[in-house]
């Protein structure tokens, strides 16, 4: 894989605007491997041999950021791992330091992005959608009422710059993530249809 170019396209928006939904479909329909930044982590939160485990499960305790680098090796890792050359990353890079920590891998300098999905959706909207899915029994100890405002902050502070960012570098494809799930598609899918 060392001559391989790879295809990547960034998929962001609040918590709860529908990104891992998107994403299978994208996978399915034009063959992308989609990596969840936030499934890595909570399956190496649950893998009793990880040596990132212990301090994962720190930073989930405390609602806190996982630290850049763990997070690259994790998706490098991935990406290894997958035997694809086109990838979708489902919540990453999420701020500035994760695109700054990204860009010093070498996998980065095969690996730019395509462009950046960004899913708009107003946060009550997000709300109302994250506690049905918890109700529902998602199994994500971060699906509750008490963990959603720090979950909000921290996009609006930390994600938000780095949505600009790429808007600033002609990169942002901005869909209504607020319609039914088969509307948003329907909005997507011309994204993934031009060369």
């Amino acid at each position: 894989m060392a001559d391989v170019e790879f295809e990547l396209v960034c998929v962001q928006g609040r918590p709860g605007s529908g990104k891992g939904t998107v994403c299978k479909r994208i996978a399915e329909e034009f063959g992308y491997f989609h990596i969840s930044a936030g499934e890595l982590l909570r399956n190496e939160r649950a893998n009793v041999e990880s040596p990132y485990r212990e301090l994962i499960d720190k930073h989930y305790s405390e609602n806190s950021l996982i630290p850049q680098d763990i997070m690259c090796i994790l998706l490098q890792t991935a990406v290894e791992n997958s035997k694809s050359i086109k990838f979708l990353f489902d919540s990453f890079p999420i701020n500035m330091d994760n695109i700054e920590t990204w860009n010093k891998t070498e996998l980065s300098k095969k690996m730019k992005p395509r462009f950046v999905l960004f899913l708009e959706c107003p946060q009550e909207v997000c709300e109302k959608r994250i506690l049905h899915r918890g109700a529902a029994g998602s199994g994500r100890d971060d699906d509750v009422p008490e963990k959603l405002g720090k979950r909000f902050a921290r996009y609006e502070e930390e994600t938000v710059p780095a949505i600009q960012h790429f808007h600033d570098q002609g990169l942002l494809r901005q869909v209504d993530a607020s319609q039914s799930a088969d509307k948003v598609y329907e909005e997507v899918r011309p994204y993934f249809q031009t060369a």
